[in-house]
């Protein structure tokens, strides 16, 4: 995760290439910026550092670059110069600020779902200076939701709701986490983990459910917020030229088959032949998941060696060297997954699902 470290003076710059030098320590990319008002932007240090002439002009620049953005300077100066690029908690980085001497570390900014709250107490850590956190459930060392999905990788259906599901917590109501694997949620009595299958009859008067699945679930209390694990893999075969919406719709159509949410999807997996093909990198981008591809020599193997039973085709394996693309494909980027949804056919493209079990 990629992080930008923003120094106006000397002494701030030394406590920034401090904190620079600690962070990759630990394997972080850091980048390390210098106020100078006679010097170009684009100029470069031996230590990498990069100097800035308009401290507005960068931050627009470099808001949407960076996942974990620290400040160093004084807080009315950081809430000035974000206050126009605040957009979202799903999209804004994590925006700390610390005091030049190195004192305190502020969390300013997406403090659960961007991290900064983390980021503030292992700031704080490194450099012996104080955490500042405000968010009501970590002044009150409560769960927040939006900082559970974070740190399982769980996609929030919806975010509107996150707000309403902080707020039960905070004030003391009665929120029912349900799942087939129990979330390790730091002690509070007052949140209860059940069954998926006593969803939602069992707790009706309760002030906010919380559903961790993929699965999609038909009549839904207006009290829900569904945690999304992200488990599953689209195996996908296709002719060439196959356009993204024809592909969307396939990828759509197989989900609504399996009854599954499209927010749980991990990945796109193909053969290596396919790696290329335009269609497959817009629906990739569309649907903000990567491709990954295995060679026809890979899938054979799979093939060769596994129990499942794989559908074959004889048009398939004159074409491209495999007798199958999208079951194995699925199978092979889940690793330890099963097959959820066996080959689909549609025209010019194949589709199979596979699922991963919860971590």
């Amino acid at each position: 995760m990629k992080t930008a470290v923003i120094c106006i003076t000397r002494r701030s710059y030394n406590l920034g290439s401090q904190i620079k030098r600690k962070l990759g320590q630990n394997g972080s990319e850091t980048d390390l910026y210098l106020f100078n008002q006679g010097s170009d932007r684009s100029s470069a240090r031996a230590d990498d550092t990069i100097y800035f002439k308009s401290l507005s002009g960068l931050v627009r620049e470099i808001f949407p670059l960076y996942r974990q953005i620290i400040f160093i300077m004084a807080l009315g100066i950081v809430v000035r110069v974000i206050a126009s690029l605040v957009k979202s908690k799903t999209t804004d980085p994590a925006v700390l600020v610390i005091d030049e001497n190195g004192n305190n570390v502020i969390s300013v900014l997406s403090g659960h779902l961007g991290g900064a709250n983390k980021l503030t107490r292992h700031i704080a850590e490194l450099i012996g200076a104080k955490p500042v956190i405000t968010t009501a459930t970590d002044v009150q060392g409560l769960p927040a939701v939006d900082d559970l999905a974070r740190e399982y990788n769980y996609a929030l259906d919806p975010v509107s709701a996150v707000k309403a599901v902080n707020s039960a917590i905070v004030n003391g109501g009665m929120v029912y986490f349900y799942g087939s694997k129990k979330l390790k949620i730091a002690g509070d009595t007052s949140l209860n983990f059940l069954a998926l299958s006593d969803y939602p009859n069992r707790h009706r008067s309760a002030d906010f459910n919380v559903i961790i699945t993929n699965e999609i679930i038909p009549n839904r209390l207006a009290n829900t917020l569904f945690l999304r694990p992200r488990n599953l893999v689209v195996g996908i075969g296709c002719r060439s030229g196959t356009s993204a919406d024809k592909l969307l719709d396939a990828i759509n159509t197989s989900l609504e088959i399996c009854n599954r949410s499209p927010l749980s999807l991990r990945a796109i997996a193909t053969i290596q032949l396919k790696a290329a093909e335009p269609g497959l990198i817009q629906t990739a981008a569309a649907l903000k998941i990567p491709v990954l591809t295995f060679s026809a020599d890979e899938i054979n193997c799979f093939i060769n060696e596994t129990n499942v039973c794989i559908q074959h085709s004889d048009f398939v394996q004159k074409n491209v060297g495999v007798p199958a693309v999208c079951e194995p494909a699925a199978l092979m980027a889940t690793g330890k997954g099963e097959l959820l949804l066996p080959k689909q056919k549609f025209p010019g493209i194949t589709v199979a699902v596979a699922e991963d079990p919860l971590q």
